[in-house]
């Protein structure tokens, strides 16, 4: 396959086509030359087809059509995999440009920058000590089913990257060039052959393995980085300052939800989270003995030559085994000791093995032997510091709803009331508040109620039982989704009171519709007066002695709830109306943004997300959501991933050390509440009151065929129902999939037209509004992105689907239009003549990828066709849907985004 890249002399353009050409090669070794012209005649057509030749868009459907399912098994392979390897090349670009800029003027967003700037703000270095203290970045990777590749994939497609990488070396020789070449056809070739789908549905034990993958092969030693950066650059820009590396603050840590999460998730039980806990801690372990035995075979000095602490060896005795396989060799000898301790799991936690290494580390010191104290040696340290043995923790989350019914059955069964559920809420309270105040357990020892109830006391049991073994670092975070009133943070809190945690961890409400949203600030601060309430906060102090709140907001389910501007604006009124609550009640308010990877579930750039904020309510504590293929695109590649996480401090040390003076203006307000109501009725309408809608959302998309799509743990529905049962993921996936991505956009453009039409005056508040205000600049940027990437051809293909032709025309008319109405108002908000005038690249990187992505949506709607008129006990209806859900893999490629 070859490249439509405009500059074939460019770095990128000559990536591309080394990567195209090698893939071409494995076709034509695979099939022959004739698979390879049939995808180079469906390349050509699909990129005719974009120069706004209808004749070619006709040509490109009857060339599909007149394929055999294995010649359309070749071309989806074929796409999809060149997607895959413009995804590597772009990736190799980005970090090519960052670089250059590294080198020749320092890269902005950086962590470099914002002590820069902040010291040259005049910052003191004790105000600087008191920012770090304040900092606490938390990044909560979780396994949400929105991930489509396979770890088998990811680690081909990283060799590749690695590969492609090695190739930046000056000054290669011809074989050194020729055998990297040799490398990459390799694992195309292997690539090709591998499944891009699991053939059966991801166990949350897969799970687990897939973020571990990340965690100990990029995040760790990527971590590592930022905190040597953040030390060097301290260093640098306050040089007569005495700063210790190891004396710096948890300012960035890693979290995850991969085997906690039980939300909607029946295969999440106590047992395997408790297997989680030890997955992880067998992982830290083995990370550990690796960099123990790179350091065993380098800490050879002879001990004739050196000096030894006395207080090292009493700690860390040598057994005979050492001292007769490395005589005369005693720093030797004592990191297999501590290789044996950790292969035998004798560390009861991570502060025991840090312990031993800074014995080792002062002993060398002390003994002249600085150089051999420093490098792996500190970065080893620097690792089990913010890793420990127990790698992350784990975060629990649990459906309040659940714990609601657990309580009707409990309080009925001690014959406390009939029915729990149906109490008044300010009884709920009272009945709760009493039951954490008595004495008394609560949790009879031998359960005796339904399995769902058992369930949820076995979860917390579990917790506790966590805590004991591992120590409260391993669980410390306990989340109630769909927490709508104090009583459901409360049963919280009874049931953390039951296994002995009070006080012992984070008790966190999530609040995700857009009403629940609105609510928030008077359910924190009934909480905040209850007595009992108080006395578990109390005891949840800072280092700054003030109390600590967690609060969990949700982006998915209020944008499926009242769509992109309501769920926005929302979510940013909430932040406000905390910030200053908690404020005045003089506890911290630690934000938990719950965020996708979508531009519909919050997604878009993490530092920008910071950055948007309200001023208030960024006090230092924030946590966010790592979702899905958000951790594949920023943790695959670790040049990728020292990126991001340099942005995300910058954000973090300038929305903290140095917040933005703009003040929100009164007309901004109004604005935006005219806005969210406009751009909430017309989404709502549309969603929810259109008759025949959810039928042609069920036609028009693959939603139903994302049910069988075996990529992650839990099941599309939270619970039996209809449209309110559905997660946020599968909406947007299966919007994604036909290119029509409204759960992003739709009403944002009934809502800017109509605020700017109502008063000439309206369209300039909004351009100011861009110009000076961070949240609505980030919010437009956010959308116009969906906006340009969504494509009404393709998505009129799809709706071609449905089968009631009144329906189908009434329904796509709408969302042309909307589509349309979008496009001009972002574009006189911004000032652009066309969408992402403003980023080029991302322009740029679309154009390129739609030829290759097209191909595969035609062959989708095809496929979708043939496999709703199978019966499930036809021949070909299990190698229809394979190749079904292959077209799904391949199209996630191209958009780089899933659900």
């Amino acid at each position: 396959m070859q490249n439509n890249e405009n500059d074939q002399h460019s770095p990128l353009g000559a990536d591309i086509r080394l990567l195209g050409n090698l893939l071409g090669q494995i076709i034509r070794e695979q099939h022959g030359q004739h698979a390879f012209d049939l995808v180079e005649r469906v390349r050509l057509t699909a990129i005719t087809r974009r120069s706004s030749d209808e004749d070619a868009s006709k040509q490109l459907e009857r060339i599909i059509q007149g394929t055999s399912l294995d010649e359309k098994r070749v071309l989806i392979r074929a796409f999809g995999n060149y997607l895959q390897l413009i995804n590597i090349a772009e990736d190799q670009q980005r970090i090519r440009t960052l670089r250059r800029r590294e080198r020749t003027r320092g890269l902005s967003e950086s962590i470099q920058r914002a002590i820069h700037d902040l010291s040259k703000d005049g910052m003191t270095a004790d105000e600087m000590r008191g920012l770090l203290d304040k900092i606490r970045v938390r990044l909560v990777l979780t396994a949400h089913p929105s991930e489509a590749k396979r770890q088998e994939v990811l680690i081909k497609l990283r060799d590749i990257a690695d590969f492609l990488a090695a190739k930046e070396v000056v000054d290669l020789l011809p074989r050194e060039e020729h055998r990297i070449d040799d490398d990459i056809t390799r694992r195309i070739e292997q690539l090709w052959r591998v499944m891009p789908t699991r053939a059966n549905r991801a166990t949350v034990a897969d799970e687990v393995e897939y973020g571990l993958y990340f965690i100990t092969s990029v995040i760790m030693r990527t971590t590592v980085d930022i905190y040597d950066e953040i030390f060097n650059s301290l260093e640098t820009y306050y040089p007569d300052e005495n700063w210790d590396e190891y004396d710096l603050p948890p300012v960035l840590r890693f979290a995850s939800w991969i085997g906690g999460d039980r939300d909607g998730n029946p295969n999440v039980t106590p047992e395997v989270t408790i297997q989680t806990l030890k997955t992880l801690r067998a992982a830290a372990r083995e990370v550990y003995k690796d960099d123990i035995a790179y350091l065993r075979d380098r800490l050879t000095q002879a001990t004739d030559e050196i000096g030894i602490e006395a207080d090292m060896l009493t700690a860390i005795p040598v057994e005979a085994k050492s001292e007769e396989k490395y005589p005369n060799e005693i720093y030797r000898q004592v990191m297999d000791a501590i290789y044996d301790r950790l292969d035998t799991d004798f560390y009861v936690d991570g502060e025991a093995l840090l312990q031993d290494l800074k014995l080792i580390q002062r002993s060398l010191r002390h003994h002249n032997a600085q150089h051999s104290a420093d490098g792996t040696l500190v970065w080893l340290i620097r690792k089990v510091q913010l890793f420990g043995l127990h790698l992350v923790p784990l975060d629990v989350r649990e459906d309040a709803r659940l714990h609601s019914a657990a309580l009707t059955e409990m309080f009925k069964f001690y014959g406390t009331t009939d029915n729990y559920e149906a109490l008044p809420e300010i009884e709920k309270q009272a009945l709760l508040t009493a039951e954490i105040a008595s004495p008394r357990p609560f949790f009879p020892i031998d359960l005796v109620f339904s399995e769902a109830t058992n369930k949820i006391i076995n979860t917390w049991r579990m917790v506790g039982d966590a805590h004991k073994q591992y120590g409260s670092v391993v669980i410390d975070t306990f989340i109630a989704s769909m927490s709508r009133q104090p009583s459901d943070v409360l049963a919280m809190l009874l049931f953390a009171k039951e296994v002995g945690l009070t006080g012992k961890l984070d008790i966190t409400p999530l609040f995700e519709t857009v009403d629940d949203l609105m609510e928030a600030p008077a359910v924190m601060e009934n909480l905040f007066n209850n007595p009992e309430y108080r006395r578990h906060l109390d005891m949840r102090i800072t280092a700054t002695g003030q109390p600590k709140q967690q609060i969990m907001i949700g982006y998915s389910d209020s944008n499926k709830d009242g769509g992109y501007i309501a769920s926005n604006w929302s979510l940013y009124q909430a932040q406000l109306k905390l910030a200053e609550f908690c404020k005045a009640q003089n506890v911290i308010l630690e934000l938990f943004h719950g965020r996708g990877g979508s531009i519909g579930r919050g997604g878009g750039p993490t530092n920008r997300a910071i950055l948007s904020q309200p001023p208030s309510s960024m006090q230092g504590d924030i946590k966010i959501t790592e979702q899905g293929e958000v951790i594949a695109y920023r943790y695959s590649n670790s040049a990728i991933a020292w990126r991001h996480l340099g942005q995300v401090m910058h954000a973090a040390m300038m929305a903290v050390g140095a917040p933005p003076v703009t003040q929100l203006q009164p007309e901004w307000v109004e604005a935006m509440n005219q806005l969210t109501d406009l751009g909430r009725d017309a989404y709502r309408n549309f969603v929810y009151e259109t008759p025949g809608f959810l039928t042609y959302w069920q036609e028009a998309t693959p939603i139903n065929e994302l049910a069988n799509m075996p990529i992650g743990s839990r099941p599309a529905k939270r619970k039996k129902g209809g449209f309110d049962a559905i997660r946020a993921i599968p909406w947007v996936f299966s919007w994604m999939q036909s290119r029509a991505i409204i759960p992003s956009w739709f009403g944002v453009g009934h809502a800017l037209g109509t605020f700017a039409e109502v008063d000439p005056k309206n369209l300039a508040i909004m351009q100011n509004m861009y110009q000076n205000w961070s949240f609505f600049k980030i919010l437009i940027e956010n959308v116009q992105l969906d906006v340009a990437k969504a494509d009404m051809k393709i998505a009129e293909y799809y709706a071609s689907l449905v089968q009631d032709e009144d329906l189908r025309g009434q329904i796509f008319t709408r969302l042309k239009l909307e589509h349309e109405r979008a496009f001009e108002f972002i574009c006189k908000v911004t000032g652009q003549e066309e969408l992402l005038e403003n980023v080029p690249v991302i322009k740029v990187s679309i154009e390129r990828r739609n030829p290759y992505v097209d191909p595969i949506n035609f062959i989708q709607v095809e496929l979708l066709r043939k496999f709703r008129e199978m019966e499930p006990d036809s021949p070909d209806y299990k190698v229809t849907l394979r190749e079904l859900l292959a077209t799904i893999s391949g199209i996630a490629a191209g958009m780089k985004t899933t659900g």
